[in-house]
């Protein structure tokens, strides 16, 4: 029973000289070695041994035989028969003869090869993941915590990088973070974080560094399960997105702000052509649908190339600046003001009649409309009025806005014959 149990051990067993001869092999420890029974009975274990292991365990050879220690198991590397170096941990008793001599050692080598190569590619691989975890470390702020949230496992230097805080107070409580989160989001956050299981999450807010300035972050995470899809751990991730917020506030800024050019005139900051055109367009789309009607009027500024011929450009768009202060400033919010183009404004009077429009225009006549010149002469501004209220019959914005032109220049003519038979006169 005991000769099977040595041949057929699944580990390799050897017996084994004081001058480290092999005297009796089994299967397993030939197998692994590459080597027959014959061949490995005429080795010793230290031309098997790699050279960097073989130090090592003649010194616990030595300590063996002098009574120091009963056994010893170290984990060495074997050089095969085809000269490949294999890993085994060996374990190594002595036997001595009636009068307490060493007689041989008893040698149990188990094979670990495939474990030690499993434990350098796992080191590898965690290596590579710290080194990709450290290069993240700038902006990226890593944590693994047990689920209640209870204690911290790991965090990388992101806290301390984006936090600008020691992550010794996530050690001592894994939630202190939330102590630094914007007043307006920790409502929000600190409700995502006291839920019991905790979930997946996927948030984004803001927090104060150590130096007082506003961060955002975009924080994720997930659970991790064992092999009995237990949860056994919690895998954070908060990105410092700061920069990107920034670009984007500055991006939604400038759109906005191109948007409002787009619409705006650049002298007078009243709706250019395209702007006033878009809201007559919607203000027929609202009428046709049976409400309450709307008067469009033309406004043509009076001798305005004189004044840009006498007291220069400068003076013009002066000029036309004060006529559309004044004039926005009799308007009600609710109606419509732009300037289409030169000298020529238009206005929807929203929900007025020619009645309304007419009474309105009469009190217009009563406000001053001038230019200052030189600080001494005020030049007066007048213009020239027509307007039109929108009936089922106007369809285009255009034919509207052509309408309340020709009653612009019709009164305007008028006046002008009246001006001129007062000089004749």
């Amino acid at each position: 029973m005991f000769e099977k149990t040595f041949h057929f051990c699944p580990v390799g067993l050897a017996h084994v000289s004081v001058d480290g001869s092999f005297i009796r092999v089994n299967k397993r420890l030939c197998d692994f070695l590459g080597y027959s029974d014959e061949e490995l009975t005429t080795l010793t274990f230290q031309e098997l041994t790699a050279p960097d292991y073989l130090d090592e365990d003649l010194s616990y050879l030595e300590r063996l035989m002098a009574g120091d220690i009963d056994d010893y198991a170290i984990e060495k590397r074997y050089v095969r028969r085809d000269g490949e170096q294999v890993w085994a941990k060996l374990t190594v008793s002595l036997v001595r003869d009636q009068r307490g001599n060493p007689d041989y050692f008893i040698s149990i080598v188990e094979d670990i090869d495939e474990k030690k190569r499993i434990q350098s590619e796992l080191f590898q691989v965690d290596a590579l993941f710290s080194k990709i975890v450290s290069a993240f470390s700038d902006r990226t702020f890593i944590w693994v915590a047990t689920p209640d949230l209870s204690k911290l496992q790991y965090v990388n230097d992101g806290y301390s990088n984006i936090f600008g805080r020691n992550e010794y107070e996530l050690y001592c409580n894994p939630m202190s973070f939330i102590d630094h989160v914007h007043e307006d989001d920790k409502a929000r956050v600190l409700k995502l974080f006291s839920q019991r299981p905790l979930q997946n999450w996927d948030i984004q807010y803001r927090i104060y560094d150590s130096k007082g300035e506003v961060k955002y972050l975009h924080d994720r995470g997930s659970l991790i399960f064992d092999d009995r899809e237990m949860q056994s751990l919690i895998l954070g991730t908060a990105d410092d997105i700061t920069r990107e917020k920034t670009q984007q506030q500055a991006l939604m800024s400038a759109v906005t702000k191109l948007e409002h050019l787009s619409k705006t005139d650049s002298l007078t900051g009243l709706a250019n052509r395209r702007e006033i055109f878009s809201q007559l367009s919607d203000e027929i789309s609202r009428m046709d649908r049976g409400q309450q009607t709307s008067t469009l009027v033309y406004i043509d500024l009076n001798k305005f190339k004189e004044i840009n011929d006498k007291y220069g450009h400068k003076v013009g768009d002066k000029a036309l600046v004060e006529f559309s202060e004044r004039m926005s400033n009799l308007l009600r919010d609710s109606d419509r003001f732009g300037r289409i183009g030169g000298d020529e404004f238009v206005i929807l009077l929203y929900g007025t009649g020619e009645k309304e429009t007419e009474a309105f225009f009469n009190r217009v006549a009563q406000s001053d409309f001038e230019v200052n010149v030189d600080g001494n002469k005020v030049v007066p501004i007048g213009f020239s009025v027509g307007w039109v209220e929108w009936s089922e019959g106007i369809e285009t914005v255009q034919e509207w806005l052509d309408k309340a032109d020709e009653v612009m220049y019709g009164k305007k003519r008028y006046q002008q014959v009246l001006t001129a038979i007062d000089k004749a006169m």
